[in-house]
């Protein structure tokens, strides 16, 4: 029970910064940039300074040696796509080309089908949308059986 709150709680944070992100409430680029990144390695458990400098194949060893929740990791790789392309917007290729691979590394770890192209803003708008219709449906399920 305290895991699934904990996940939960993660995964809340990064719908979260991402929302912000997708309607521009950051004060400036790199305070989005920053905030997603401190997000994402505080979801897998790890020092955000560390984090996005390992090589791809480094950073997947750490996150199996944590037992890193296969949801959480989903979350995380659309994060860590989405702010590829924040990165390449801003000029910043070779961070965005490591994020990507990061990103692809983490995926192919945890065989979760999610590319860059579910990363647009577009695709992001709707995986929460989604994401918040089950999340409406789960709570509507708990209250039904609480009622019985």
């Amino acid at each position: 029970m305290f895991e699934n709150d904990y996940i939960m709680r993660m995964i809340l944070q990064l719908t979260r910064a991402i929302r912000q992100s997708l309607f521009r409430e950051y004060p400036s680029p790199e305070t989005e940039i920053r905030d997603i990144e401190g997000k994402v390695a505080e979801a897998l458990d790890l020092d955000p300074r560390l984090m996005f400098k390992l090589e791809p194949e480094s950073l997947v060893s750490v996150l199996q040696l944590g037992n890193v929740d296969p949801v959480l990791a989903i979350y995380a790789v659309r994060s860590i796509y989405y702010e590829s392309d924040l990165l390449e917007a801003r000029g910043e290729l070779e961070v965005a080309e490591l994020r990507r691979r990061q990103a692809d590394a983490i995926a192919n770890a945890y065989d979760i089908e999610v590319t860059l192209a579910d990363a647009s803003p577009e695709a992001m708008e709707e995986f929460l949308r989604e994401q918040e219709e089950l999340e409406d449906n789960e709570s509507g399920s708990e209250n039904s059986l609480e009622n019985q």
